[in-house]
């Protein structure tokens, strides 16, 4: 009798949360790159959260099965890019705009991505997500050889303050914090994975732009999320992208310009926007924000080609 397909899963989500010490829980650093599934057994598979098939955009992580023991294996990690030994997310989405095999091919010897696996959902051929997590990581290290495109991260226990404090002074993202005796739960956001970030994040959709006071350049981006089935405005977004990044913006934008505007927004807004069919979503850090719902501070981070619209819930 032959062995059960691989079944195509979507990870689990953490919720934001404050820094705290725990000896319930273990503490590991939040990569900043892209969530992604490997399936191995005789050949590698790269899934996207969302499902999509990101083994093309990644070359060089197609023969991880070669180093995985115990396939048909489902491993679950981050897509990571490094520049000067720190995740440079930038690279990463740099990469993901890219559909040509040969400028591909090429970004993956000059920006080689890794692929840090952090946990184990399916190992010989059989699901492992009812096990505990302390169970769960003694597997995922027993099974995986690590080497330039495959990493297992180490992680703290008990010191989730200090540990958040030293990965910040390292200009890193964060720290998720996970409960060890927790199972695996596809698809959803658990309180038994709790992350920490010095500033807020949100996915948001990209519903409109305006220029800069030239008329010829990117000034900001007008941004939504879903609420309810209908998308609601949350602000616009100004800083964060370069000029190069606001150039390759602005021009695949007015590709997708439409003149149907896809959510309200204030009145001494309209004259200025340009409309765009949401179909994009990008990253957004933010502190806080304002009574009428708009983000405060926010800066962009990058487009997240791995994520759907309908996916971009409107920040509380």
């Amino acid at each position: 009798m032959g062995q059960e397909p691989l079944p195509l899963i979507r990870p689990m989500l953490a919720v934001n949360s404050l820094p705290f010490d725990s000896d319930l829980h273990l503490f590991e650093v939040k990569w900043d790159g892209y969530r992604g599934l490997l399936y191995l057994d005789g050949n590698t598979s790269l899934r996207s959260r969302n499902l999509l098939d990101l083994t093309g955009k990644f070359p060089e992580l197609g023969h991880l099965h070669q180093r995985v023991a115990r396939k048909p294996a489902i491993l679950d990690g981050e897509v990571v890019v490094f520049e000067k030994g720190k995740p440079s997310f930038t690279r990463l989405q740099a990469r993901g705009r890219l559909n040509n095999v040969q400028g591909i091919k090429r970004v993956s010897i000059e920006s080689p991505a890794v692929y840090i696996a952090f946990d184990v959902l399916y190992a010989g051929g059989k699901s492992v997500m009812e096990r505990p997590l302390r169970e769960r990581k003694a597997l995922l290290a027993e099974m995986v050889k690590p080497g330039t495109e495959i990493i297992v991260p180490d992680y703290i226990l008990h010191k989730g303050r200090s540990f958040f404090d030293a990965c910040v002074s390292m200009g890193l993202e964060g720290v998720v914090a996970k409960k060890l005796d927790s199972i695996y739960l596809p698809g959803r956001r658990s309180t038994y994975w709790q992350k920490f970030r010095h500033t807020l994040e949100a996915d948001l959709v990209i519903c409109g732009y305006q220029t800069g006071a030239s008329g010829r350049k990117l000034g900001s981006l007008i941004l939504g999320g879903y609420r309810e089935g209908k998308l609601v405005y949350q602000g616009k977004v100004g800083t964060g992208f370069n000029e190069v990044e606001a150039a390759a913006l602005l021009e695949g934008l007015h590709k997708i310009e439409t003149d149907v505007a896809p959510l309200e927004i204030p009145l001494t807004e309209k004259k200025r926007t340009h409309w765009v069919r949401p179909l994009l979503v990008c990253s957004i850090d933010y502190l806080t924000t304002t009574r009428e719902g708009y983000l405060r501070h926010p800066v962009y981070r990058g487009i997240r080609w791995d994520k759907a619209p309908e996916e971009c819930p409107a920040v509380p």
